[in-house]
């Protein structure tokens, strides 16, 4: 990616983060230092200033391509950037197709690559479109015959679609709507519980529905062999774990393989979980590590978060990585996360000792941290939602 540096900030205008030390000017213009600076020496550094996005909720990167980033915008747009030379081109505007749900958490919401896109060029994208005045959240194949230029239509000039999951949303918030593949080549679609608050409908506890659940499938659509529930009778074969609020955000370890998520709390604390097979994280249950006052029909037992955060510190929390890049050595192992409502940073650093986790801030961005990303050496990258100045 270049300018080389540990990642770039997406927003109105781009930056890139790194410590002090690898930056080559740390002023502007002006003569003013670029972004905020912390104990740890973490920076923003203006990049791509011609470019400018709207809403950005996610950024991919190519699957062999390492110069060329996928940058989607709530609204519809998927934007190719060739970060070698700033080209800006597009690779579809939803929106253009398909009658998107306009809702504060709707729209597209997410994107991968088929783990054999050089073969077959599938790519997967979750969106929520309005369906006869129904809310309906979609994860579906689409097919690009060259490489990440454009997507195939068929005959009509309508995109060659083929829907793997649907699902009705009872209220236009808590979605989710991320999709990864895991190290083991499955599909992964975090949903939310549904919306309004407090999960009226208790479907975070509900096996038999798919909201607040992190499901698994093969690239067909079924249900990934495995799964923990696939033979529990009334059970959603496809549900890999469930008692999530609204998972938003949320990565595998390329190391490990684990799963790390970010579950946006109700009004007392957003969490950080690490997903397991058949685990059950607590929601409607408990909010973080706490027990809620919302009427509970399961008695877990429940897995507590990794870590939590209250009021005081921030309001939905946007999931991130465990850092393995090069740039930042002192980060090595450490998950890397932020809030959307403050613009904090934190990193939770494994504790030898007790094998858990000490949550300390790295950095008050002043962003609307809608997401972050990895690049292909590790170094991480975070979006600003807002509009830049």
């Amino acid at each position: 990616m270049a300018p080389k540096s540990a990642g770039t900030v997406f927003t109105g205008i781009l930056f890139s983060v790194c410590l002090a030390a690898c930056l080559h000017d740390d002023s502007d213009d002006s003569g003013n230092t670029p972004g905020d600076e912390n104990e740890a020496g973490i920076q923003l550094e203006r990049i791509f200033p011609d470019l400018a996005f709207s809403q950005p909720v996610g950024l991919i990167p190519h699957p062999f391509d390492e110069e060329i980033w996928y940058l989607l915008e709530q609204s519809g747009r998927i934007y190719r950037l060739d970060a070698s030379t700033g080209a800006l081109g597009t690779l579809v505007n939803l929106a253009a197709f398909y009658p998107l749900s306009t809702c504060n958490e709707c729209g597209l919401l997410g994107m991968a690559f088929d783990p054999n896109f050089v073969g077959n060029g599938f790519i997967y994208l979750s969106f929520m479109e309005n369906v006869a005045g129904q809310n309906v959240s979609f994860v579906s194949a689409f097919v690009s015959a060259d490489h990440g230029l454009t997507l195939a239509t068929s005959s009509g000039a309508q995109l060659t679609r083929d829907d793997l999951i649907e699902v009705e949303q009872p209220y236009t918030n808590h979605n989710g709507g991320h999709i990864a593949f895991g190290p083991d080549n499955f599909l992964y679609f975090g949903l939310g519980d549904g919306g309004s608050s407090n999960d009226p409908d208790n479907n975070a506890q509900d096996l038999s529905t798919p909201l607040g659940s992190m499901l698994r499938i093969a690239t067909n659509g079924d249900p990934a062999p495995g799964n923990p529930f696939i033979n529990d009778p009334g059970a959603d074969p496809r549900i890999y774990a469930y008692g999530l609020r609204n998972p938003w955000r949320w990565s595998f370890d390329r190391q490990t393989g684990e799963l790390w998520l970010g579950d946006v709390g109700q009004n007392r604390a957003e969490e950080i979980d690490i997903i397991v097979s058949g685990g059950n994280y607590g929601w409607r249950c408990r909010e973080g590590f706490q027990e809620t006052a919302n009427a509970c029909t399961t008695s877990g037992p429940y897995i507590d978060p990794v870590a939590e955060y209250g009021r005081d510190e921030g309001i939905s929390v946007t999931g991130g990585y465990v850092y393995r890049g090069e740039t930042m050595a002192g980060l090595e192992g450490v998950y890397i996360f932020g809030d959307f409502g403050t613009g904090n940073i934190w990193g939770l650093f494994p504790q030898a000792d007790d094998n858990g986790y000490e949550r300390r801030l790295l950095m008050n961005s002043d962003l609307s941290i809608s997401s972050f990303a990895e690049d292909a050496d590790g170094e991480l990258i975070v979006l600003d939602y807002g509009s830049g100045e």
